[in-house]
């Protein structure tokens, strides 16, 4: 298969007055992996955060992760709003809902305390328009 995405990196942010295992919960839920990297920091008012975050960069992963995204039904949620989650640079972004991920349920949000997924995804010329038609591409070979 063409190499089709870059990377993906999925990133959240566990606050001091979160229990650190659900938020690994909702993570493991969207990335289907547990292989986080843990950075920890202090917020502005001296309070620990921790910002989990997994990158995924060899192929068979990237299949792998996407089609869990399929099954858990996210694909066709997005496929609609591809041009609104593309930036020019081929860039996606998607937003997933923490705490409703922690209940093993699907919902893409759009501020607030969320799961982001940041994809690069690869055309010549780059564009908006090629990375959205490879995408879709690969999705479609990916779903068979």
């Amino acid at each position: 298969m063409k190499k089709i995405i870059d990377s993906i990196t999925l990133r959240c942010i566990s606050h001091a007055t979160e229990d650190l295992e659900k938020v690994k919960d909702a993570l493991e839920f969207i990335s289907g992996r547990r292989d986080f990297e843990e950075i920890r920091t202090k917020g502005y008012h001296g309070n620990e955060i921790i910002i989990l975050q997994v990158e995924i960069r060899k192929q068979s992963e990237i299949v792998e992760f996407w089609r869990h995204l399929a099954d858990i039904g996210v694909v066709d949620e997005i496929l609609p709003i591809l041009g609104e989650i593309v930036d020019d640079d081929g860039v996606l972004h998607l937003r997933f809902d923490k705490q409703e991920a922690y209940l093993g349920r699907v919902a893409i949000a759009t501020g607030g305390d969320t799961i982001a997924l940041r994809m690069k995804i690869l055309s010549y010329p780059r564009s908006r328009d090629a990375a959205i038609k490879n995408f879709e591409e690969f999705l479609s070979r990916i779903r068979c």
